[in-house]
């Protein structure tokens, strides 16, 4: 497969050196300059104790998506709008009023990447980790002059069948799992807490902090803090992140609602 850092289908300085997997820490990034500490708001931390997800399995049994529909069959060889959820239900849109970068409909790709999700353990790269057939993405940028950098995405993984989608759920699980041990270093600390799980998948909300609890951003494309939703259906799994550089990323009322948003749009896909 060929490798890319989806420079071509992404803003390259967006927030790729906070998802810089295959690196051990968050400040073994490279990307730039580090920005002085004063460019970023303050705020106070999340909750300082990282919340690791329950066992292995346990999206899919906290409220199957399977209940309320049909488990999603995925043809990679197509894009299904109506899988896809209208950047008006992305997370957070009141506040960043998400736009699509995208001119075209997302096509499928087995491209290797560079990143695509907050926690992975760096062992691989990630769509061999999960063993992902192919894969689709869209990306969202905002106008919101508080967080300029931010920005949202969304992926359709999938999976030859729906064993091997589930077992990447399980590998996804225990990334985040052991993502904050893993991922904290003597100049900032990594908090990772679930903040929902039910329709066949889980959320959480991973946060970068320096020693006085500000968000770290510790080279000019790192941001501090990344939403990120995993629901599997079938043979696929819908992933959605909102990213940026403050704690405006971090509100969490609404997250069971967004996963069985998502689950119910994976309903759709036949």
């Amino acid at each position: 497969m060929k490798k890319t850092t989806l420079a071509g289908s992404v803003r390259a300085a967006t927030l790729a050196g906070f998802l810089c997997l295959g690196l051990s820490t968050v400040t073994s990034c490279s990307g730039g300059a580090a920005e002085p500490a004063d460019t970023v708001k303050p705020a106070a931390a999340p909750p300082s104790s990282a919340a690791a997800p329950g066992p292995a399995g346990s999206a899919g049994s906290a409220g199957s998506a399977g209940s309320a529909q049909a488990a999603a069959h995925g043809d990679a060889t197509r894009y299904q709008a109506s899988a896809w959820l209208p950047a008006k239900s992305l997370p957070l849109y009141g506040t960043y009023l998400w736009v699509s970068e995208n001119t075209e409909d997302p096509k499928s790709s087995d491209d290797a990447l560079n990143w695509m999700y907050a926690c992975s353990d760096g062992s691989k790269e990630p769509t061999d980790a999960l063993k992902i057939s192919a894969y689709q993405t869209r990306q969202y940028r905002t106008d919101l002059k508080d967080d300029p950098r931010a920005a949202a995405f969304q992926w359709m993984l999938y999976f030859k069948d729906e064993a091997a989608a589930k077992a990447a759920l399980t590998k996804i699980e225990n990334d985040y799992a052991y993502c904050a041990a893993r991922s904290s270093d003597e100049s900032s600390r990594t908090t990772v807490v679930k903040t929902a799980t039910g329709s066949g998948g889980i959320s959480w909300l991973t946060t970068v902090r320096d020693k006085d609890g500000k968000p770290h951003v510790a080279f000019a494309d790192v941001g501090s803090d990344a939403h990120e939703y995993f629901v599997q259906s079938g043979n696929v799994i819908s992933l959605v992140q909102a990213m940026g550089d403050t704690p405006a990323i971090d509100p969490a009322t609404a997250d069971g609602q967004m996963l069985g948003a998502m689950a119910a749009a994976l309903g759709t896909m036949r």
